[in-house]
């Protein structure tokens, strides 16, 4: 197996249901790492639109993998692609939380590790370029593009002293005027001045914002 790029380094593909894994060389020219987080502009009439936040999105990662068989002559499907197809089959039972209809089964929950980062989500999507064939047709070479969606704990994005996950309560951002206060910012978004003041980290009321910074406002 091969693939272009810088100096080869195993990645490793991991189903978190059953604990079983394999090992692949991963030589990419790029790597395609997507984490949405959504916000929402309030449409206030006459000012400038403040930002609320919405939520924030599964990441999703695309991986292509170079398998190649022509030193051995084996079958690269069942030698390589195979072993990932599998991670698409609908074959564990969900739990509680994960599905309306329990009855229906579903694929694995993945792991890809690669150096020190990790992805723990589900395939979406295999996508299979066959390039060189043996005798009989048997392919030998095979481009694998691999879509990704991430499935991971609600802190899997903490930093240190916090955990910080999909469910954080909304906020807001409000820049303050020239003339405005702290206060009558948290009066006019209906909280108060020590609730912002906590929200961005700020221990004087009075001087501790000026105009032009944005406010984080927290919401009930």
């Amino acid at each position: 197996m091969s693939s272009g790029g810088g100096s080869v380094e195993k990645a490793q593909f991991v189903n978190e249901d059953t604990k079983a894994s394999f090992k692949v060389q991963y030589n990419p020219r790029e790597f395609k790492f997507d984490k949405p987080v959504q916000w929402q502009a309030h449409d206030e009439q006459g000012t400038e639109s403040t930002l609320e936040f919405q939520k924030a999105q599964p990441a999703s990662m695309q991986v292509e993998l170079y398998f190649d068989t022509t030193s051995d002559g084996t079958d690269v499907r069942s030698t390589w692609v195979n072993q990932l197809l599998e991670l698409t089959n609908p074959n564990v039972s969900p739990t509680s939380g994960e599905a309306a209809e329990l009855g229906k089964q579903r694929p694995p929950r993945v792991s890809f590790v690669w150096g020190e980062f990790e992805l723990v989500g589900v395939i979406e999507s295999v996508n299979v370029t066959y390039m060189m064939f043996g005798s009989g047709g048997k392919p030998l070479r095979a481009k694998v593009a691999i879509q990704m969606k991430e499935w991971a704990p609600d802190n899997a994005y903490s930093g240190g002293g916090g955990s910080v996950g999909y469910d954080t309560a909304s906020v807001s951002l409000v820049q303050l005027q020239a003339g405005q206060t702290i206060t009558a910012v948290a009066l006019a978004n209906g909280t108060t001045t020590q609730a912002v003041c906590d929200a961005n980290g700020i221990s004087d009321a009075i001087n501790g914002a000026q105009p032009g910074d944005s406010l984080v406002i927290p919401q009930k």
